[in-house]
Formats: C-alpha cells, structure tokens, sequence
C-alpha cells in the first residue's frame, strides 16, 4: 500500500515499484521454495488516512495477505500500526521514522528506513567540519516529518558544537513563500539553513537569493529528486547538501535493473527500502519453510523479530530492534551535494 495519487504520489509510486521488482526477481529464482510472491497494489495516499485504514482492512480481510508492504510517511504508518497490533498482521513500513514509537507501539510493526537520527548526526558532523557553525532551521510545515527532523536536528546540535541560532516553522505546506521566515532568520546570522523541502529546494533557494543570502542549504533525503535538479541546477550547485541512504552495497545492480523494468531512474531511496522490506520478508519465509514451520502472520512477525538478512540494498545487514526499527550503522548514509547540474558524493 502506497500513495498512487495525491500528494507523494511520485514516491508512492517508486515504493510499490520497488515491492514488484523485488518479487518478481524472487519469482524467476524459484520464488519460496517454487511458490511464488503475488504482490497486490493498492492506493494509499499519505494524507488520506480514514482510505488508508479501508485498504489496510481490505488487504487483511479480504485479500487475507500474510503480510503489508507499507504504508507511506508517518501519518498512515501510525494508523496501519494500531491495525497490525489489533489484527495481528506483519507490516514492514518503507519509509516510516522513529517518531511513530512516541504515538504507538505495535509489535506486528517494522521499518526498513534508516534511522533519520543517524543521517542528522552524519549531518552536523560534516557542518562541523566546514566551520557552519551557526544553524538556522526553515521548515515547510510545523507538524510531521519537517517537525520531527528539525527537533532531531536542535536535539543534536549542541553534541557537535553547532548553535541553533533560530527556529522558524511555516503552517502549511502548500504555502511556498518562505520569504518572512527567511528574513527573521538573517538577523541571526547563520553559517547555513536547515529545512526539509522535497521538491521546492528551488522556490526556497531562489527566495533567499532574492534577498541577497547564499549560504548552504542543509536537508534530508528528501532533497535528492532529479525534478529539482532540472529546475534550478545553478542554485543548487555547492550550496544544496543532505544526507541520505548510501548508494553502495549493491545500489547500482538495482538501479540498473529498475531503470531497464520501468524505463525510468529511481528518484526516491524509497524504492530501494520497500525493495528490502520483500527481500526480508522472502527469507523469513523461506527460513520457515526449511524449518518446517508453517508461513503464517505471527509466524513471519516472529522471524522478523529475529531475523538478520544479509543482502539488502544500501544496507547489507538488515536486521530490526526490539522496536521494529531498522538498526542502523554512520554508515548507512552519506552527504550528496549538487556540483556541475549533478547529485554527486560530498567529501
């Protein structure tokens, strides 16, 4: 279950992409020991969360699936988790953080998406270093995931000797003037910006052009989408940096392999962590089948308690804590910046 419509549909699309090339190269190697994976798409846009709810129950009840891929963001990823834990069904999130632990805690409920703490600390370590020692946070929205990423980045700050300088959060993200927010900010003089904006980097850089600022632009994963970079690529250069999920450990096996399935690049980390969640998912199932044990809901559920994979993407281990949260290495991320119109590895 993904967002195929609405807000995020790109990246939703990209996750249940991610799921069918996962099965269906499991199915060409001889899928669970000769049975194959059906995946069974459904349409769950982030922000819709009473459709969400109705597919997760549809997917449990009538399509009886042993387990959900998804869904997408934090919002639905806490409604599905309340329904995993009452239905006692296994679902493995592909991009939900740590923040739902803090609203509910289900024992049916997993995530492959590296922990965002993790790439924030990679963050301010590499700020450190280039002397950006004076931090100002813009964010879209004040609730959700620029929340939770602007608390974990004032959370950790001081750790690396870096001063929040200020803190200025907007109401609504459909609202792209960050102009004022920006203003308030200069006064504090900061080395550099902080703010998760998906594809609206170019509408926050050119403002602060506008208003003669042109220091670093520090964000998330959700930064590196190729729209972006095809609109504003000389705003971008040696000023847009983030970190996000590393391209190694077999990445560009599967890049090359998705661009050939669905003639097209892969634009969201998403399509790979929803590609390890069948992964995963496949060798606890295969895992039960050569011990004899029977492929049910609990018994996939208490696999992945255990389980330590090895062969994911990006991550070569995966295995989940006492939590469901994917444990996650410095390694797992890296800082990318644009140079020359390109998304390229930071040094």
């Amino acid at each position: 279950m993904s967002g195929l419509s609405g807000i995020g549909a790109d990246i939703g699309e990209e996750e249940r992409n991610g799921t069918l090339l996962a099965a269906e190269e499991i199915n060409i190697s001889g899928g669970i020991h000769g049975r194959p994976i059906e995946i069974i798409s459904e349409d769950a846009p982030p922000f819709n969360l009473s459709q969400g709810a109705t597919v997760a129950e549809k997917l449990i009840s009538i399509n009886n699936v042993l387990a959900i891929v998804g869904p997408q963001w934090d919002g639905l990823s806490e409604v599905v988790a309340g329904i995993s834990k009452n239905r006692k069904v296994p679902v493995i999130s592909p991009n939900a953080s740590t923040d739902i632990e803090s609203k509910i805690d289900s024992p049916y409920f997993f995530t492959t998406w590296p922990d965002n703490e993790v790439g924030i600390k990679k963050l301010l370590d590499f700020a450190k270093k280039h002397n950006w020692n004076k931090i100002a946070i813009i964010e879209p929205a004040n609730f959700s995931f620029w929340l939770y990423t602007a608390n974990l980045l004032e959370k950790n700050a001081k750790d690396f000797g870096i001063n929040v300088v200020s803190k200025e959060m907007g109401t609504d993200i459909s609202i792209v003037d960050y102009r004022t927010l920006i203003t308030k900010s200069k006064s504090k003089t900061p080395d550099a910006f902080f703010g998760s904006y998906a594809d609206l980097e170019c509408v926050f850089l050119k403002q602060t052009k506008e208003l003669k600022i042109e220091i670093p632009l520090l964000s998330t994963e959700s930064a590196g989408t190729p729209k972006a970079l095809g609109e504003c690529p000389e705003l971008m250069n040696d000023r847009l940096y983030f970190a996000t999920p590393g391209q190694t450990n077999g990445y560009e096996k599967f890049a090359n392999s998705y661009e050939k399935r669905f003639g097209k690049k892969s634009i969201s980390p998403s399509a790979v962590t929803a590609y390890n969640a069948v992964l995963v998912l496949a060798d606890v199932m295969n895992s039960l089948v050569e011990s004899n044990i029977e492929v049910t809901r609990e018994n996939i559920k208490n696999g992945l308690d255990s389980v330590k994979f090895k062969g994911g993407v990006s991550m070569s281990v995966i295995e989940f804590d006492d939590r469901g949260f994917v444990i996650t290495t410095p390694e797992a991320f890296e800082i990318r910046v644009v140079k020359d119109g390109k998304f390229i590895k930071a040094e």
